[in-house]
């Protein structure tokens, strides 16, 4: 497992934690992810590496900082 923390600026709402949360299943079903909507940041435990996780959140339209 891999944990990853990432910083995703355009993260308003719950409707935002559910399409990244989505994204990052897509990939890695067993994936853990805890978001934070006030200090914009996700921490993701999941199977596949950094960068599949920042493609996915970003093909889901959010621009992500490591």
């Amino acid at each position: 497992m891999t944990t990853v923390n990432l910083t995703v600026p355009d993260m308003a709402c719950g409707a935002c934690v559910d399409t990244i949360t989505k994204a990052i299943k897509t990939l890695d079903p067993t994936a853990k992810i805890d978001t934070n909507l006030e200090s914009k940041a996700v921490q993701i435990e999941a199977s596949i590496n950094e960068s599949s996780i920042t493609e996915a959140i970003e093909q889901a339209g959010y621009i992500v900082k490591a």
